[in-house]
Parts: structure tokens; C-alpha cells; sequence
């Protein structure tokens, strides 16, 4: 009898702990939704332009001093509060560009406080239930002069720059690759090459350049795990133009995860329009939105479907937009036929604002006045409106927590943000629950009572077994 006694407790042991690792938690990686289902989420799109891209060799920033380039190019400080109205006029996407070169040390580290940083602004848009883009901007751009440009199509460049660029989209995967599946990484920006040629480069050996860097990219956020093995990825076309050229040159990179890759374009089309007020010689500068504007505009968004189809990939216009002179109404018959022209053919857009409101005279882009938070309504709402008609709304984009709850560890506490921090002088550190505990303990909870019930259901049965063993010892022993 000892050793079906054994027996028995090994049995049950066994079932004791099998019947608690059936009850644990199992944090799985997320489902992430396609790069279709995604473009087919976003609606109205707007850009947080001119902010945390700025740069300058000029910036006089001390050590830990980031609101001195966030500000550089004369706008405030991004708060909350802005993220939020952007989010209650309506937009449901927005793209924070970030420019890295000035914050990246001689050993190709990314400073942990800038990383905070672009981390708390996009926390802000995230946490608003918005589709997030963050990308490389002027890392990548014109060269010469007081750019801080680092990144072209030209083979030498990514010969000399791969391991650098590599790193840096390592970083920026590893500090972001608990978030879910509305946030989106961008590999670069306006990628041209060394002759800072516009529309299309001045010699096709720039086109394979650019093929190195959007595959470097796919691959380095892969590498990195977690949900990046899944996460909607965003590659550029050359200078991100719709040159015809340049759109029958791309090439899509190879990634292990199908259906996950996005092509950007930028369209700033018809020049003569949404561009300067100054004549030039190469088209007609007016200020009126006319029917040959439509024309074009309808061209370009047929030759991109085209695009879109032979290549098996969805497009979004990352930044459109028109500058003012004196001619609202006219930017808000642009801007809403702009949008109905892209989204019937399942292209989404993000307006470019580089925070330069005006309300006379001429230039600036911006329609969201970001110190009153005040906002070009009738533009605002005329892009809102035409993008409604092609908004897949039936989707569920709030299945994954913040990762501002989740993440382990952070340098910037919710009650003392970078901003607060810049401004104060002060510094704080929290630690955050670890990323195994559910938000606010609710599942955990809930499953301790299934794992009583086990295990006096297992228990249970181990004594009847004993007392059943005992039974048939005794009757077997009266019966000799």
C-alpha cells in the first residue's frame, strides 16, 4: 500500500499544479490588425509639424534642455490639452515627426531624456485612442549649410550610415514595442540624395540607396520582437514623390509579416496653389482652388491607386496641405476635395501644420493655433467631413492598454512630466506596475477564485482515491 500511497501523491501533486498553470495569466503577443485594416481605421489625419523635428547648429540648449529645440522654430511647448483638441475636432490620426541627430551621442545612443520625451507626446495622442505615426524626419532631407541631415540616396551614405541608422530604429523599436497596433513606425521622411534633387533624383543609382535603407528598416524592427514583429510599418517613396518616375522605380522591401507594410507619399500639389504667392516659371501662381486644380488633383490620385494596386500595398499621403493668402474659403474647397478625392480611392491624409497660424496676410500652413487652441474651423471641419464617408469605425482599436501604464520603468512620472520638468527644474521617477500585471488588477483578481475551486476539486478527488485504496485493503485482508 505504501507505494500506491506514493503513487497518489504524485498524481496529485501534478494535477495540483497543472490544474494553477491552467489558471494563470498567459500574456500572448497582440493580434495586430493589417496595414489595410489600419489605412481603412484612419480618417481625418493631421501633422504636429515643426516641433519635435526642429533642429538647428545655432539651438543653445543646455544638457537635459529639450523645450529649447521643441521651441526652436517658434512654437510652444506640446501639451495635453493640444493633443486633445486635435482629437475633439475630429482627427483621428496624427503624425508626430521627430528629428534625432542632435540627440544621438558618439557611440549612437539615443539621449534617454529626448526619448522620454517624443515617448510623453506620443503617449498623449495614444491615450487619446488616435492612430499614431512617429517617424525620422530631417535626419533624412536637404543636406548643407545648418541641416543636421545624415541620411541619402546614395550607396557610399548607406555604406557609411547603415549601423548608425540601424541602431537608432533599434532603440526607438525596443522603447515602443509594447504598444499596440495604433501606433505606426515611419523609416524616414524626404530621403533624396546628395544633390538635394526634388521630384526625382538626379541620377536612378539613388533608387536602390533607398531600397537599402526601407529594407534596413524592416528588418531592424523585426529583429526587435514583441508586437514589432507585426506592427504596420511605413517606407517612403524617393523624397516621398509622386513623380511618376519615382512611383515605377519603388520597390516594396521584403518582410516576414505579410500584409504589415504601408507606402508614404507627400503631395503639395498644384504648387501654384497651396505653394508660395511669388511668381515662378513653371507654373501659374493663384490663389483661387479652379477647376484645372481638380483636374490635377484627380490625376495624381488615379495615378496613385494604379500605384497602390500594382504594388500591393495600401498609400497615405503624409503631409498635404496649402499655404494662406488671404483665402480660407479657398483652402477649405481644397482641402475638403483633396481628401474626398484620396479616401475614394483608399488613400488617407495627414494636413501638414507647421504651427505658423495667420489669420491675414500671407504663408503658414497651420490651421490649429496652438496657444489659444484655437482652429481654422471651416478647414478643419471641411477635411473632417470628407473624410467620414471612408472611415472604417467598426474596428476595435482600444483592445491593447497604454503602455504609459504598463511599462515597467520611466523617467517621467504622470504627475511630473518632461514639460513640467523643463520648466521647473525638478525631476521625478516612478516605477509603474510591471508589464505581466493587468491593468488595474482586474483580471488577476478574477481568477483567484477558479484556482480555489481547482484545487479542492483535485484535492478532492486525491482522498477519494485514498479512501477507496484503504476500503479495498481492509476487504482484502478480511477475506483471507
Amino acid at each position: 500500500m505504501f507505494n500506491c500511497y506514493k503513487m497518489v501523491t504524485k498524481i496529485t501533486a501534478a494535477a495540483l499544479l497543472a490544474a494553477f498553470m491552467a489558471s494563470c495569466p498567459v500574456m500572448a503577443e497582440e493580434s495586430m490588425e493589417s496595414a489595410d485594416e489600419a489605412v481603412s481605421s484612419i480618417g481625418a489625419g493631421w501633422n504636429l509639424g515643426n516641433t519635435l523635428d526642429s533642429y538647428g547648429t545655432w539651438i543653445n540648449a543646455s544638457a537635459g534642455e529639450y523645450a529649447a529645440y521643441e521651441t526652436a522654430w517658434n512654437n510652444p511647448l506640446t501639451t495635453k490639452a493640444m493633443i486633445d483638441s486635435v482629437r475633439d475636432q475630429g482627427f483621428n490620426a496624427i503624425r508626430i515627426p521627430v528629428t534625432w541627430s542632435q540627440h544621438i551621442d558618439g557611440s549612437g545612443h539615443v539621449d534617454a531624456g529626448w526619448m522620454n520625451r517624443v515617448k510623453e507626446v506620443v503617449d498623449y495622442a495614444y491615450d487619446d485612442g488616435m492612430y499614431v505615426i512617429l517617424n525620422v524626419h530631417h535626419d533624412t532631407g536637404e543636406g548643407g549649410g545648418d541641416k543636421v541631415s545624415w541620411i541619402f540616396a546614395d550607396g557610399s551614405t548607406y555604406q557609411q550610415t547603415g549601423d548608425r541608422y540601424a541602431g537608432l530604429w533599434t532603440e526607438i523599436a525596443e522603447k515602443f514595442k509594447d504598444y499596440g497596433e495604433r501606433l505606426l513606425f515611419e523609416g524616414y521622411n524626404e530621403i533624396m540624395d546628395r544633390n538635394n534633387t526634388w521630384n526625382a533624383p538626379s541620377d536612378p543609382s539613388s533608387y536602390p540607396a533607398v531600397d537599402s535603407y526601407a529594407q534596413l528598416f524592416v528588418d531592424t524592427v523585426r529583429a526587435t520582437g514583441g508586437n514589432n514583429s507585426s506592427r504596420n510599418l511605413i517606407v517612403n517613396t524617393y523624397v516621398s514623390s509622386v513623380d511618376q518616375n519615382v512611383l515605377n522605380n519603388f520597390s516594396v522591401p521584403s518582410d516576414p509579416s505579410e500584409g504589415h507594410l504601408i507606402c508614404e507619399v507627400h503631395c503639395y500639389h498644384p504648387w501654384g496653389f497651396t505653394g508660395t504667392s511669388q511668381s515662378v516659371n513653371w507654373t501659374p501662381v493663384h490663389n483661387d482652388f479652379t477647376d484645372a486644380d481638380r483636374s490635377e488633383i484627380d490625376g495624381i490620385m488615379n495615378s496613385l491607386k494604379s500605384f497602390s494596386d500594382s504594388k500591393g500595398l495600401p498609400v497615405i499621403i503624409g503631409e498635404y496641405g496649402a499655404e494662406f493668402k488671404n483665402n480660407e474659403d479657398q483652402i477649405v474647397s481644397y482641402a475638403g476635395y483633396f481628401v474626398d478625392a484620396a479616401g475614394s480611392r483608399g488613400i488617407k491624409c495627414f494636413y501638414w501644420d507647421n504651427g505658423d497660424y495667420k489669420t491675414s496676410g500671407e504663408g503658414g500652413y497651420a490651421i490649429f493655433d496652438r496657444s489659444s487652441l484655437t482652429w481654422k474651423t471651416a478647414i478643419a471641419g471641411a477635411i473632417v467631413s470628407a473624410a467620414a464617408p471612408y472611415t472604417d469605425e467598426s474596428g476595435d482599436t482600444d483592445q491593447v492598454p497604454s503602455p504609459a501604464e504598463t511599462e515597467e520603468t520611466t523617467a517621467v512620472s504622470s504627475e511630473t512630466s518632461v514639460t513640467e520638468t523643463v520648466e521647473t527644474g525638478t525631476s521625478a521617477e516612478v516605477t509603474n506596475p510591471p508589464e505581466d500585471v493587468p491593468e488595474d488588477g482586474e483580471t488577476a483578481v478574477s481568477l483567484v477564485p477558479f484556482i480555489v475551486i481547482d484545487v479542492i476539486l483535485v484535492a478532492g478527488a486525491a482522498v477519494s482515491v485514498v479512501v477507496y485504496l484503504r476500503k479495498k485493503s481492509a476487504i482484502d485482508r478480511n477475506s483471507k
